[in-house]
């Protein structure tokens, strides 16, 4: 029986310990983006345009709703090749 108390008490402390380390690990971001995981994407826009709605087409596809003055354009962008695939002007 006392070995059985014994046993449990260090079973508490060691998950205890555990659980102070996940939610240390948890809480300080400690993670470091290296260059490759930043990736800069450009539509070149000029001043007076401004992205209205960005919709998910598939996995490598965007659509980005631009709005000039009194223009509305459809500008499909390709993720893989960082290029514009199609505009559509209205």
């Amino acid at each position: 029986m006392k070995f059985t108390v014994i046993f449990m008490a260090v079973l508490i402390f060691v998950c205890f310990a555990f659980l102070l380390y996940g939610l240390y690990s948890k809480i300080s971001n400690t993670e470091v983006l290296s260059n490759k995981e930043i990736t800069s994407y450009s539509l070149n826009l000029s001043n007076s345009e401004n992205i209205k709605d960005i919709k998910i087409i598939d996995e490598n596809n965007l659509l980005v709703v631009v709005s000039d003055d009194d223009q509305i354009n459809l500008i499909i962008y390709n993720l893989d090749q960082k290029k514009i695939i199609s505009k559509i002007g209205r």
